[in-house]
């Protein structure tokens, strides 16, 4: 069966997607402002993956430390990574925009914030943002949700201090650091970029992505 791209934009009309980084952030004082209901995609990943089948969604139940045989997934080459990312949300993209047309109808904004297929989701999307944080005290592992990981490779006693620093230069470059330069789907199809560094505050961010969503 085919959903027509139109059906599907007309029953997510009110979802806002906030892309890039800095988006939890910028989410959550939405919400506190606006009183929204904010989709979580990563905590959708993890409960979406009892889901998965291995016929139809094969890489979301592949087990890449198994197949490269490394202990930890930080270990694995930053492409395997990035390719690994690339057709993980390809396969469970579909879900999510399952689960944001039921929630659509039982309130009055959504905001979808995380990494998802955006090259399947931009053609469904009414309202989109990509954010460029260009803080030089940016770090991706220093998110509450995310600092366990480092955690969990300092804490490694069969490797020693040395082995340790290169899984985590490894992690670094597999995540990047801050924005630099524009992924080029943003460019491609024209999805509003906002930017926001070391001058910007957190409110200015909120201020600016809720003036282009026109709440």
């Amino acid at each position: 069966m085919h959903i027509a791209d139109n059906i599907i934009r007309k029953k997510i009309s009110n979802v806002y997607f906030i892309w890039g980084r800095g988006k939890t952030t910028i989410a959550n004082g939405l919400c506190r402002k606006y009183d929204c209901f904010i989709y979580d995609i990563d905590e959708s990943r993890q409960r979406h993956l009892a889901d998965a089948d291995p016929i139809y969604q094969p890489h979301m139940l592949r087990n890449y430390e198994k197949e490269y045989g490394v202990s930890d997934f930080w270990e694995l080459a930053p492409e395997i990574i990035n390719e690994r990312e690339k057709h993980w949300l390809c396969e469970f993209t579909p879900m999510a925009m399952i689960d944001l047309v039921l929630l659509a109808s039982s309130h009055k904004i959504i905001l979808c914030e995380g990494d998802i297929d955006y090259e399947a989701v931009i053609p469904l999307a009414s309202h989109i943002v990509h954010l460029s944080n260009r803080g030089t005290k940016f770090d991706w592992f220093q998110r509450p949700d995310h600092i366990h990981m480092l955690d969990v490779i300092k804490n490694r006693t069969d490797i020693s201090e040395t082995e340790k620093e290169m899984i985590i230069n490894n992690a670094y470059n597999s995540v990047g650091s801050n924005d630099t330069q524009l992924p080029d789907w943003v460019t491609r199809h024209g999805v509003k970029d906002i930017v926001w560094d070391d001058n910007t505050t957190i409110e200015q961010t909120i201020s600016d992505v809720a003036e282009y969503f026109g709440f």
